[in-house]
Parts: structure tokens; C-alpha cells; sequence
């Protein structure tokens, strides 16, 4: 039943093209931009406000991510979710590197005022939630359970859902929850992996009304996706290139019912 309302959200994506703006980090914007395309989303980069009001207004979601940081970006990401709020657009956030610097963690806290959806690896939303967190650089020292209780609390106080990405999946409302258990261990050694599963969030809540349910049908596609291309993959390489081609083929998931896998949500 979860693989065929995935699968509906997917047609839903692929009938409508939301179009979904992206204030992302010029590390792994392309990549980004392919997932999001594969998918079946449109994505649209910019990296000057005087045109954030003309595509904030045309678009169905609004994806944050402070990858690369500066003056400038801070600046935009002000612009951009005051514009968010104001024409009633979704904001999913990636706090990259919370709990590594103290700006990178400031602005990550502050997030947790405009966005609908955060996802983060576990030092990440640890470090957000002010707990005890290890962390380097945007590697995660901590477990996915360890950061289970601070993102808990984090989703019931700030009305947030929250993502906590890993070896397994954690997704939160505060209320409700979700463990998802599909990936395969060769998505840690793709840079950007965890941006696109941001913006993958961003795309299915552009057309599931729930932010609950959008983050989790996007997180439990997206691992399997990992899973299947884990599968016939021989390196990080060809990984990143099956990786676009599964979202892009894996759509008719009732298909799948006889292939070996493990994880759910």
C-alpha cells in the first residue's frame, strides 16, 4: 500500500512539473538538478534576488541549502523565505554543517521559524537541537538513533517535520513517525546525496498536501532507488549515474513485488 501511493505521488510529480525553486550550494547543484529532473520536478536555480519574487510566485516549493556559505547567501536566503511565507510556498531546509561553525548552526536554528520540513543527518539536527553532537565538517559522527529523541522534540516545538538521514531513515512529525530502512551503504560516498534527498522532499511536497507523508514517500523512494542501484553498481561512480536512472525508471513501483529487498517504512 506505501509503494503504490509513492507511485501516485510520482505520477502526480510527472503530470504537473512543479517547478521548484532552488537557494542551493554550488557544490552539488547540478547533481540536484538532474535528481530533481529525474524525478520529474523542474528545477530553477538563482543566485540574484531582484528575480526571487518573479520565480518564489511561480513556483510549488522552496528548497534551502547552505552547502556554501557567505554574506551574500544569508542575505538571500532572508529574501527568499519572507517571499516563501508570503505567497504560502512550502520551505524545506538543509542544514549543512550545523554544529561545525557557529553561523552554519545560527542559521539553522532560525530555520526551524519558516520551514515546513528539515532534513538533516544526525550531528546536523543534533546540533539544532542543542543536545550533545559530534560532528566533521558535513559528515555525521553520530547515529541516526541518537538523534532520534532531540529531532522528536525539535517536530513537536516548532511544528516542523523533521528528517534525520543515514545508514536508516527517521522522519518525524512530533506526533507521528517513520523509520526507513532501504539505501545501500555506497550513497554515503557520493557527494550531494543528502542535498538531493532535500530536494526530492521539496518535489513530492509540491504535490502531497501533508508534509508528513511527502517526506516520507520522498525518503523511502529515494532509498529504494539507492537499494536497487546498490545492486549493479561497482564504484561511487557508476553509482551517481544508475542513481539519476532509477528515479528516473523506478516509478512503476508495484513492479517491484518480486525484486529482493529489504526496509520500509
Amino acid at each position: 500500500m506505501e509503494l503504490l501511493k509513492i507511485e501516485r505521488a510520482l505520477e502526480e510529480l510527472r503530470r504537473l512539473k512543479p517547478l521548484i525553486f532552488c537557494l542551493t550550494n554550488e557544490v552539488t547543484m547540478g547533481f540536484v538538478a538532474n535528481c530533481l529532473l529525474a524525478i520529474g520536478a523542474a528545477p530553477i536555480m538563482s543566485g540574484d534576488s531582484a528575480e526571487f519574487k518573479e520565480l518564489i510566485e511561480l513556483s510549488s516549493a522552496i528548497y534551502i541549502n547552505i552547502g556554501t556559505l557567505n554574506q551574500i547567501f544569508l542575505e538571500h536566503i532572508e529574501v527568499a523565505t519572507e517571499l516563501g511565507r508570503r505567497y504560502g510556498k512550502p520551505i524545506v531546509f538543509d542544514p549543512v554543517g550545523a554544529g561545525a561553525s557557529e553561523i552554519r548552526t545560527d542559521i539553522g536554528k532560525k530555520s526551524l521559524i519558516f520551514a515546513g520540513i528539515i532534513r538533516g543527518n544526525a550531528s546536523e539536527i543534533m546540533a539544532l537541537g542543542g543536545g550533545a553532537f559530534s560532528t566533521f565538517g558535513v559528515e555525521a559522527c553520530d547515529s541516526v538513533k541518537d538523534a532520534e529523541i532531540a529531532a522528536t522534540r525539535m517536530a513537536k516545538d516548532h511544528n516542523v517535520v523533521v528528517v534525520v538521514s543515514g545508514s536508516e531513515d527517521f522522519v518525524t512529525s512530533g506526533a507521528k513517525h517513520c523509520r526507513v530502512t532501504y539505501g545501500s551503504s555506497m550513497m554515503k560516498n557520493v557527494t550531494g546525496m543528502g542535498c538531493a534527498l532535500t530536494a526530492a522532499v521539496a518535489a513530492f511536497r509540491a504535490v502531497v498536501p501533508d508534509s508528513f507523508d511527502a517526506a516520507r514517500f520522498a525518503t523511502t523512494y529515494f532509498g529504494l532507488c539507492g537499494q536497487l542501484c546498490g545492486q549493479n553498481s561497482v564504484g561511487p561512480g557508476s553509482f551517481c549515474v544508475n542513481f539519476i536512472d532509477h528515479l528516473y525508471g523506478s516509478q512503476k513501483l508495484s513492479c517491484l513485488a518480486g525484486v529482493k529487498l529489504s526496509g520500509g517504512c
